[in-house]
């Protein structure tokens, strides 16, 4: 019989997660969204605005050169400002990590060993340090992103546009129609924001854990998904591969590796990890777009079960 997750252990977890789902959804989809939607309307109606002005009774040649060169200005510029107010929210995404890791571990220990560990990363510039190290990194990440979803936006808008053309449709209802195909690609920036606020919350989360290692050798990680105690799936959005990684613990700083099975079908009844997975590694979740996995603090005292991926096995701990 499968060992059970400890209560303390997934009450922590889901607090852990919920932190990370609250700052995402709360605070990072709204407020990029909000940014999106002002900037976005204000460069919308400043292309309509040029467009009129060179009007004729079809969308023209002319008038589409004019709004190319409004558009890939006004996105690029777009995609910095969004860019530049990644940076905070991923700033603060680390350091909620890391504060719940100290948290966590404190607490978990106490509870499990009647001893309480204090990790060194509590130490106010070991803990600026864990957050700042990664932070050009996240930055870059950003900014890299931002920009491929700017330039997705124009390439759309200027297929739309030349269909315009073709067609002879009216410049009003081309504008218009730019403007709505720009509202509708929202998804893929609410889709960068959670999967990067996710991405610095969880190297946080790794990087304070490894920063801690040598002191508090015993502190390892566990790859978490939305999984009940027995590993089981709790939705039917979980997915093979997020079946086999449930769990799976690695040494501070290690790599955690995809297996080829899963212990348990996800809702398509499937138990083979697709090919292209098997054997790739990570550091820590998220490894796809709108990842829900999350990382956590593993003592081998908190009498939690876990395994670890050796010579191609399970190996449980």
């Amino acid at each position: 019989m499968a060992r059970r997750v400890p209560k303390a252990f997934a009450q922590a977890v889901a607090a852990h997660r919920n932190r990370l789902q609250s700052l995402v959804t709360r605070q990072g989809v709204r407020q990029l969204k909000s940014v999106y939607d002002a900037a976005q309307a204000k460069l919308t109606s400043q292309i309509a605005r040029a467009v009129r002005a060179n009007r004729g009774d079809s969308f023209s040649a002319y008038q589409m050169r004019v709004a190319q060169a409004q558009l890939r200005q006004g996105q690029a510029l777009i995609a910095k400002r969004m860019a530049g107010d990644m940076g905070p929210l991923s700033k603060q995404a680390q350091e909620a990590a890391l504060n719940g890791l100290i948290d966590d571990v404190a607490r978990l220990s106490r509870a499990f060993t009647g001893s309480e560990v204090t990790l060194p990363i509590d130490e106010a510039a070991r803990f600026a340090g864990v957050v700042d190290a990664r932070r050009s990194s996240l930055m870059k990440m950003h900014q890299n992103s931002m920009a491929r979803y700017g330039a997705n936006i124009v390439q759309q808008a200027e297929h739309r546009m030349a269909v315009s053309l073709l067609t002879g449709e009216s410049s009003s209802a081309t504008m218009d129609a730019v403007a709505s195909l720009i509202d509708g690609e929202w998804w893929q920036g609410e889709r960068i924001v959670r999967t990067e606020m996710a991405f610095a919350f969880n190297a946080a989360h790794y990087d304070g854990i490894k920063e801690s290692g040598d002191e508090v050798p015993e502190l390892k990680q566990r790859w978490e998904e939305n999984c009940n105690d027995a590993g089981l799936p709790l939705d039917d959005r979980v997915a093979v591969d997020s079946i086999a990684m449930h769990g799976q613990v690695t040494e501070a700083g290690g790599l955690f590796t995809m297996p080829r099975t899963a212990p348990f079908p996800d809702a398509k009844g499937k138990t083979q990890v697709p090919e292209h997975l098997v054997g790739e590694q990570w550091p820590f979740p998220p490894n796809r777009p709108n990842d829900r996995s999350v990382l956590s603090p593993w003592m081998a005292d908190w009498g939690v079960p876990g395994w670890r991926y050796v010579g191609g096995r399970r190996v449980p701990m």
